[in-house]
């Protein structure tokens, strides 16, 4: 695999992260969300059906903010990779 096509996967990578983190942060809209560890499952987030808005459920705020924490780690570890294969083609491009 070349180094642009590193950076262009690097690049997804990085835009699927952001698109994640953005999902849990606005609860997945209307649709709320669930996290799955072993096989089990628990919801964290539902549509508040007065506001039709994603809310958390009463007791599921640490699982959220485990969530929010796992998924910026992960749109970090993408933004490293983005910004090390960048500078790795300016480098060779310099040459």
């Amino acid at each position: 695999m070349s180094a642009a096509q590193s950076l262009e996967k690097a690049e997804a990578a990085h835009k699927l992260a952001a698109d994640r983190l953005a999902a849990v942060r606005g609860h997945c809209g209307q649709s709320g969300y669930s996290v799955t560890v072993n096989g089990v499952t628990v919801a964290v987030s539902e549509c508040d059906r007065r506001t039709y808005q994603g809310t958390l459920i009463r007791g599921r705020e640490m699982i959220h903010l485990g969530a929010l924490k796992a998924l910026g780690a992960e749109l970090d570890a993408a933004e490293k990779r983005v910004l090390e294969w960048r500078a790795y083609l300016a480098s060779v491009v310099i040459k």
